[in-house]
């Protein structure tokens, strides 16, 4: 009975440390990070770098554009831009100014109404030759994963069987509201496109306010090129887990690197203005 009643408190003591040792190594990282943009204020106003959605990204010369809100919490210092991508407001940045734009995960999270905006407002800030890369979870991987029943590619998500783990990663709301049965249905007798459009416009808006990090967005290389195209890019193409043309945008490792966030169900497409 002691030894049972005890291991509650060895456990809380351990979580508590390791909360400890990762607020202090964040606190450091930020005040490193102030000390780097002194020092490179001059060079970072020429070659403006920005990570959308970047959140705890801490690389010399990149700025953080994000949004805190209850299940987005930021320590002061972390991000750069406080910038809502529902605002539908311009972004903090003048026409033609910004070098390099990388995005990872984040715009599965938003609204496709939203996002003709968000495009458009990509290519007017880039530069004449500017980069935009961008990465996400591939619809057309998922799709393919759930056609053949392949329950491992589903290993991430939540769910009590791959219909809900299927739901989960593009239209997080639905994952109980939703039969197997009419998934199926739906899946055999539309088109991929109608499909995912058809289950992410069932989604109500005030859910992605009370947990913005449900997945509400689908996203594959033909849709990312359409938006892009309609933006006013021209130079768009595909690219890998690691495989940017431009070395800004390539290493870091797995804690400050690009393309870390499970490459092996991403998208990866990239485009020079």
């Amino acid at each position: 009975m002691k030894n049972s009643m005890e291991q509650p408190t060895i456990k809380s003591s351990f979580s508590l440390k390791r909360f400890l040792y990762y607020s202090i190594a964040i606190r450091l990282k930020i005040l490193l990070r102030r000390i780097q943009q002194r020092i490179d204020q001059k060079e970072d106003k020429q070659k403006i770098m920005v990570n959308i959605g970047g959140r705890y990204f801490f690389r010399r010369h990149w700025r953080v554009l994000d949004f805190p809100s209850k299940h987005y919490r930021f320590m002061k210092g972390v991000v750069d831009y406080e910038y809502d991508l529902t605002s539908e407001k311009p972004f903090p940045f003048e026409d033609d100014s910004v070098s390099f734009i990388y995005s990872s995960h984040t715009l599965e999270h938003i609204p496709q109404e939203y996002c003709s905006f968000i495009f458009s407002e990509l290519f007017r800030v880039l530069k004449k030759d500017g980069v935009v890369r961008l990465t996400m979870p591939d619809f057309d991987k998922t799709v393919e994963a759930y056609k053949n029943n392949n329950e491992y590619y589903f290993h991430l998500y939540s769910g009590k069987n791959i219909s809900e783990k299927f739901l989960v990663n593009f239209a997080s709301y639905l994952k109980h509201r939703v039969s197997p049965q009419e998934l199926r249905e739906k899946f055999t007798s539309l088109s991929k496109e109608e499909f995912g459009n058809h289950f992410t416009s069932l989604i109500p808006r005030e859910s992605q306010i009370k947990n913005s990090g449900n997945h509400i967005n689908w996203w594959n290389f033909k849709k990312l090129h359409k938006v892009l195209s309609d933006a006013g890019f021209t130079n768009i193409y595909s690219s890998e887990a690691n495989g940017s043309r431009f070395k800004e945008m390539t290493g870091g490792g797995r804690k400050r690197g690009f393309d870390t966030t499970h490459p092996e169900i991403s998208v990866f497409i990239e485009s020079v203005k």
